[in-house]
């Protein structure tokens, strides 16, 4: 099947008979396949929404910047959505994550900023970072830039 782009790539992904699971339970279990996605996880659409949200809503501007502190599969699917529609992103990482992560990131696009694992009540927490790093980013870059806010984004 081809595909419009690469945000169209994006969800719809397919149901799967679980064959075993539906023959011991006398009933059709589906598997809901999100493997299947870009960027190989369900985080892909939490990606997709927050970047249409923030376009619709018209926080970001062309070439603008997506900050987030992730340890993972939101931040791919960030950096890949953003790369699909111009924006650049800086993803916020603890230092402890695996190289593999890091370097997925990096594929992906995304502009790493390491920091200390450190707990979440302490103020350079991955998390709390990034959200400082958005607003100073969107005073100086000319494009602006929004913290994607993963975790309190509704």
């Amino acid at each position: 099947m081809i595909r419009s782009d690469f945000l169209d790539a994006v969800g719809n992904t397919p149901l799967i008979k679980l064959r075993k699971a539906s023959e011991l339970t006398g009933c059709n279990i589906l598997g809901k396949a999100e493997f299947m996605n870009p960027g190989g996880s369900v985080k892909d659409r939490a990606a997709k929404a927050i970047v249409l949200d923030a376009e619709a809503r018209g926080l970001l501007r062309p070439g603008g910047v997506i900050v987030e502190g992730t340890a993972g599969n939101t931040g791919i699917g960030l950096a890949l959505v953003a790369n699909s529609l111009g924006y650049r992103t800086v993803i916020v990482i603890p230092e402890t994550q695996s190289q593999e992560k890091k370097d997925m990131l990096r594929l992906c696009g995304a502009d790493l900023r390491e920091v200390p694992a450190v707990p979440y009540r302490d103020e350079n927490n991955y998390v709390k970072f990034s959200g400082r790093l958005a607003e100073e980013l969107a005073i100086t870059e000319a494009n602006g830039a929004i913290w994607a806010n993963q975790f309190d984004n509704v």
